[in-house]
């Protein structure tokens, strides 16, 4: 639990940088970036701990986690280009629910009834905390529909993966299919002037996003996903909406603020 806590921190930070980054460069260009960055990082990783490569059973599982990561990436990046973020952002609260329901039915993972108390009420609160406004007919809600799924099937995938293969392999996987597809499909152009005007913000990120990612697979093993993914979401909302009022001079008002102490309960009840 405690490795889960840290990479949500993580994914939190992670976010807040990220944020900062995306006043100056495109989305499909952060996502390249930030793969290649940390990609080295793995390969160093996985070479100085001497895992093995994974048996063949591995491949299957990796390669639709990987499919499923790149494809969420890019619906992702398109529901952003062509949707309102107001409408878009909350449709991820389902992805605790998505990864619990999928791992019960495709691992034979079941949760117990406080476990789906505690994911129900922390989609529900952080749909709450984020607008809470659901418009079927707004451009680019089918792109974060299948964000969810993808993201939500996704981690369920790494589990299975993670039975036959290292997480430092994994890590490498992952990392070349987001890469190599979303450089296929979005070409971004490496501006490489204006990225070394900001590299120490462009480090930081990757730094933060590498142990996010690693946490996030280390704590897996043990863990059923939907549970990953509910600490992992209720951590980053929460942090989204504090830093933003710190930061932003945002204001939240008293339902989100209720909405936040209803998301602290319920993840405080998977500990």
């Amino acid at each position: 639990m405690l490795t889960a806590l840290f990479s949500a921190l993580c994914w939190a930070c992670f976010d807040f940088l990220r944020k900062q980054l995306a006043q100056q460069f495109s989305a499909p260009l952060m996502s390249v970036m930030f793969s290649l960055l940390v990609l080295p990082g793995y390969v160093i990783y996985w070479a100085w701990l001497e895992a093995p490569l994974p048996s063949a059973q591995y491949f299957i599982p990796g390669v639709v986690s990987g499919l499923l990561a790149a494809l969420g990436s890019v619906c992702f990046i398109r529901g952003l280009a062509v949707g309102k973020i107001a409408v878009m952002l909350p449709l991820l609260s389902i992805t605790p629910v998505v990864s619990g329901a999928f791992a019960w039915a495709w691992l034979g993972e079941p949760l117990g009834e406080e476990e789906v108390l505690a994911l129900v009420t922390i989609t529900f609160a952080s749909f709450i905390l984020q607008g809470g406004r659901l418009s079927m007919t707004e451009r680019g809600t089918g792109y974060m529909l299948v964000t969810a799924f993808c993201w939500g099937m996704c981690i369920v995938f790494d589990k299975q993966a993670l039975k036959y293969g290292s997480v430092s392999f994994h890590l490498i996987f992952l990392t070349l299919s987001v890469v190599l597809i979303n450089s296929i499909i979005f070409r971004p152009e490496l501006a490489i002037k204006s990225i070394l005007k900001f590299k120490w913000q462009w480090g930081c990120a990757a730094v933060v996003f590498s142990f996010a990612v690693l946490g996030q697979l280390v704590a897996l093993q043990q863990l059923q996903p939907g549970v990953m993914e509910a600490i992992k979401r209720a951590i980053g909302i929460i942090s989204a909406a504090i830093l933003g009022v710190c930061f932003y001079k945002e204001t939240l008002k008293r339902h989100q603020w209720c909405s936040i102490f209803v998301i602290l309960v319920g993840t405080l009840s998977l500990y």
